[in-house]
């Protein structure tokens, strides 16, 4: 009976862990879509090693997803103590899938101009990169670069974590404008990371909010019990309902944001458990 229940969990964490790395791999498409296709086109520099690999590469001849993969295995490796392994390995995926997407979707597209319209452009770019932020985060892993610099200063100087990255794109933008010299290239880089935090921050208020999970189980009780039992994940539940009809099922009231640990912790009690979120 134990090796049942060892396999029943063994597969839930697979599937988890193999969610988790496509949604990795899908947030790196789609970034590499969103600068490919709206922003290197225009030259535009929103800020991150992405726009720091866009001027480096006016200078240097080297592709910008290997400029961006050069710049970026350093400060990995300086942040793997602020990150943890897992995080560190998912970043690492993120990285390299986005390099290598961007520069293949590059060499089909020739950095083709599809929108001519700059602004329309830039906000096309924002929306896709702010999308594929969130889709990244939600596998596990940071889209690393400036990201990872801002964690590690954050303690070390007095300014916020948004601060601090606001002011890194700050520097990246004036190195645009320098190279470039396009001054008004300057408010269609704002426009475009402006429309980026937006998009990040619209899936983030829709994360938050509460979901309802339905677990049909024979030892509802039992799963009612482990979650009393758990403080951390006691906390995290808005409401608990144990219901004695012959469906035996336990409804819970979840902040979607720790809804794959809700899942995991019911199968690890009852791997038989089916679990149903709406």
């Amino acid at each position: 009976m134990k090796n049942v229940i060892s396999v029943k969990v063994d597969k839930n964490r697979f599937i988890s862990i193999v969610r988790n790395y496509g949604l990795v791999v899908i947030g790196a498409l789609v970034l590499s879509l969103g600068y490919s296709l709206f922003i290197v086109p225009h030259k535009l520099v929103p800020g991150g090693v992405f726009g720091l690999s866009i001027v480096v590469f006016e200078v240097v001849n080297i592709s910008i997803g290997t400029i961006a993969l050069i710049i970026n295995i350093p400060l990995l490796i300086w942040g793997t103590k602020v990150l943890g392994k897992v995080t560190v390995l998912k970043t690492a995926v993120f990285m390299i899938a986005s390099s290598f997407f961007l520069d293949s979707i590059g060499l089909i597209t020739q950095k083709t101009i599809i929108i001519d319209d700059i602004l329309v452009s830039g906000i096309f770019g924002g929306l896709l990169v702010g999308s594929s932020i969130f889709i990244v985060k939600s596998g596990g892993a940071t889209t690393g670069g400036s990201d990872i610099v801002a964690r590690i200063l954050v303690s070390k100087v007095n300014l916020q974590f948004n601060q601090l990255l606001l002011l890194m794109d700050a520097v990246v933008i004036l190195l645009g404008i320098i190279t470039f010299k396009d001054y008004t290239m300057a408010a269609y880089c704002l426009i475009t990371i402006v429309t980026t935090s937006k998009t990040i921050g619209h899936y983030a208020k829709q994360n938050e909010q509460s979901k309802t999970v339905l677990v049909f189980s024979e030892d509802n009780r039992l799963i009612q019990q482990a979650i009393n039992d758990n403080e951390k994940m006691n906390e995290n539940i808005l409401k608990l309902i144990h219901n004695k009809s012959d469906d035996k099922l336990v409804l819970v009231a979840k902040n979607s944001k720790k809804l794959n640990n809700l899942e995991q912790f019911v199968y690890e009690t009852d791997p038989k458990a089916h679990i149903v979120t709406v």
